[in-house]
């Protein structure tokens, strides 16, 4: 049931590497794992051997967020977790507490100290993390110089902090570059709240994809989340079965989820924009999703309801 996740990280890792690749927008639900799938990135680009080997130049990663404390406290509790909890490496020997360095911390540049510190981590070939903060204006990161963007909690960045951090990807060896209007691999994500706002507007210029799920019987696809619509509460029937609105045939929903694909809803738009959100998740059945709507939860609001569910923008007070 994770292709339409699985599909975003391939998407990112291959497609937006290229010279006519677009940035990417993901607009989200609260706990739908795209901080993680941030992580995931970074340490593939960081530590595959795919860059800074072979004539590839080394990638430069800069994922920011919005305040100094939650790009701490990201690394702190999953980047580290994640280098730490990767598979132990085979080819080394164990350490004085028994145990062998992970996959990822054997592919550290061993001759640069900082790998301790939260806001840097520098791998073999050259190849760089930086985990940052914007603040207001982002000045202070205009100096940096790389060839990937990630910008967390994309909902509570400024346009003036966007404008500047965008710079840094002026000579980025990877993604567009050149001529190009879009320079090197822009990827923006976060959980939407109000309409208007420079991210609403950022969605809207993109091509806006939904996930399409596949009938095992009739082989057509399906909307399964349309924006405005609760058509996906018919087509969830219940628990973990969906049921196909082409042919009435009742299947897994995870089965379902494999065999299906995104759609464009804005297929001229400038940009490429990815909607996920709670409905998508694993973990979640039918029954849960629904208790979390405002006149089931004791402290749900209509807002919080379609901002950290549905991943939708909200317009009202």
């Amino acid at each position: 049931g994770y292709a339409p996740f699985t599909s975003i990280y391939r998407y990112i890792a291959i497609k937006a590497l290229e010279k006519d690749a677009r940035p990417v927008v993901l607009v989200k639900g609260r706990q739908v794992g795209a901080t993680t799938m941030a992580g995931a990135l970074e340490l593939y680009f960081g530590c595959s051997g795919l860059f800074g080997n072979s004539g590839r130049p080394p990638i430069r990663i800069l994922h920011c967020f919005p305040l100094m404390d939650i790009s701490q406290k990201y690394t702190k509790s999953k980047l580290n977790t994640m280098i730490s909890g990767a598979k132990p490496d085979p080819t080394v020997g164990e350490g004085k507490n028994g145990k062998r360095k992970s996959y990822v911390e054997t592919r550290f540049d061993p001759d640069s100290p900082s790998n301790n510190s939260v806001a840097y981590k520098k791998f073999k070939g050259g190849n760089e993390v930086f985990i940052e903060y914007t603040g207001l204006t982002g000045d202070r990161l205009r100096s940096l110089t790389v060839d990937v963007l990630l910008v967390d909690e994309m909902q509570d960045s400024s346009s003036v902090a966007l404008s500047n951090i965008t710079k840094s990807l002026t000579k980025a060896q990877y993604g567009p570059s050149g001529s190009s209007k879009h320079k090197g691999v822009q990827v923006f994500f976060g959980t939407p709240k109000q309409k208007g706002t420079d991210y609403y507007k950022l969605w809207m210029s993109s091509n806006r994809q939904y996930y399409h799920l596949g009938c095992e019987k009739c082989k057509q696809t399906f909307p399964f989340y349309s924006p405005g619509s609760n058509d996906w509460e018919k087509i969830w029937v219940r628990e973990f079965i969906v049921e196909c609105p082409h042919c009435q045939f009742q299947q897994d929903k995870f089965e379902a989820a494999e065999r299906g694909k995104w759609v464009a809803s804005n297929p001229d738009g400038e940009i490429v924009g990815f909607h996920i959100n709670q409905l998508y998740t694993p973990g979640n059945s039918k029954e849960y999703i629904i208790s979390q709507k405002p006149e089931n939860h004791p402290t749900n609001t209509e807002r919080a309801w379609q901002n950290e569910i549905l991943g939708e923008f909200y317009f009202g007070d």
